[in-house]
């Protein structure tokens, strides 16, 4: 079967159960910090809950939606697909007894820059995490836990190391930093307002789905200058403080935190104009959809494809109002003139309404039913390249 218009509309309206929701049980800063690195450069965290449960129950709910059972070949190729990633899913969790669909809750990672390319990192994983799981983990490595009091540890050399506290969290990264973590002297690091934990705390309780926040110490700013040179980027690590960057089930928001108020001000002209991007690419794309859609009768008849289209121009007016925003998502501009911190918040309806990128997700499910499509295709006939006989030899001339 090839994939033809009408195929690819009914994919994409089958999909209109894929997205972002919001976790009404998102851990607080107090739990993804637990253990933290009190002077780390990067924090990392991401809400598995919020995108994989759901999404994964979409998908291999797909083959059955109306738009898609209604072509029998279709729901095939998407059955097909779903086998696919079924596959390693129950790999793992025949390996390790751990669904990544549903057993993974939540995970934050904490990075200290060091001199050179090891950097000392450690993640810390919330989910259906036993000592027995780490002993399956371990002996697919070839490897064996140790006990740590109530709390197991897996050295996996290199420096490397995995484990499992006493709580049931699962730690990975830096051999000091997890036995650190282990130890029956281990408290939680404190987040206060300022300090480089606590950026970090401030976004985690706003519940993202992803977020990253950037506080750069005196090694970590140093290296980056010395690498870098003089420039806009490096004039911004010079007088930044902190900086944090988020995507939520309804919007994305960032912070910038300045040395300065001349500073501050600098960031908000350019956040401003971030936000009039952010617009156009609402506005730009549903401006082309329109005008297509609407050009669209000027060809009727004239190809079969225009005409399958035109059957579908409900569908695919229905499609653009999904996935394309109109560009006036909510803008909130929070100014701290005395911390110098600035703070903004975009929101809409749903993620894709602010971010163009929250489309991608139904043109990556497209994109996998297309490269399927041209995997199975048949190879070019390779035609042999004609031999030449050797001309024969001339007679020998008589003397």
């Amino acid at each position: 079967m090839s994939v033809g218009i009408v195929e690819v509309v009914s994919l994409l309206l089958g999909l209109n159960g894929f997205g972002v929701q919001a976790n009404p049980k998102a851990p607080s800063a107090d739990q993804a910090l637990e253990y933290a690195v009190p002077d780390a450069d990067i924090v990392a965290h991401v809400d598995a809950v919020s995108f994989i449960p759901n999404n994964y129950k979409a998908l291999s709910q797909l083959a059955d939606q109306p738009a898609i059972k209604s072509s029998p070949e279709l729901a095939k190729q998407v059955r097909d697909i779903v086998t696919q990633i079924e596959a390693p899913r129950g790999m793992v969790k025949g390996m390790t007894g751990i669904d990544l669909t549903t057993d993974i809750w939540d995970a934050t990672a904490f990075v200290q820059v060091a001199p050179g390319h090891h950097h000392n990192a450690v993640v810390a994983v919330h989910g259906k995490f036993t000592p027995t799981t780490l002993d399956k983990i371990a002996g697919i490595a070839g490897k064996a836990a140790v006990k740590t009091g109530a709390a197991s540890l897996v050295d996996m050399g290199d420096d490397k190391a995995l484990a499992l506290t006493k709580d049931g969290v699962l730690l990975a990264g830096s051999l000091p930093l997890v036995k650190e973590r282990l130890a029956a002297s281990w408290k939680t690091p404190p987040h206060g307002a300022g300090t480089s934990l606590g950026y970090a705390a401030d976004v985690i309780n706003q519940k993202p789905v992803f977020a990253v926040v950037m506080t750069m110490s005196p090694t970590a700013r140093k290296m980056a200058l010395d690498e870098h040179g003089q420039n806009f980027a490096t004039d911004l690590i010079k007088r930044h403080k902190a900086a944090s960057f988020a995507i939520f089930h309804d919007g994305i928001g960032w912070t910038w935190v300045d040395s300065s108020k001349a500073g501050m001000d600098s960031m908000a002209q350019i956040s401003e104009g971030m936000v009039d991007l952010l617009r156009a690419g609402q506005i730009a794309p549903r401006g082309f959809a329109n005008i297509a859609i609407g050009g669209l009768e000027s060809y009727r008849g004239s190809d079969k494809h225009v005409d399958e289209l035109l059957k579908r121009k409900a569908d695919i007016i229905q499609l653009a109002q999904t996935y394309i925003g109109d560009g006036k998502f909510k803008v909130q501009v929070d100014k701290d003139p005395k911390a110098f911190k600035l703070s903004v918040r975009l929101s809409d309806r749903s993620l894709s309404y602010v971010l163009p990128l929250g489309g991608v997700l139904p043109m990556m499910a497209v994109g996998a039913l297309v490269v399927r499509e041209e995997s199975k295709s048949p190879e070019p006939m390779q035609i042999p390249a004609p031999t030449r006989t050797a001309p024969a030899p001339a007679p020998a001339r008589k003397k």
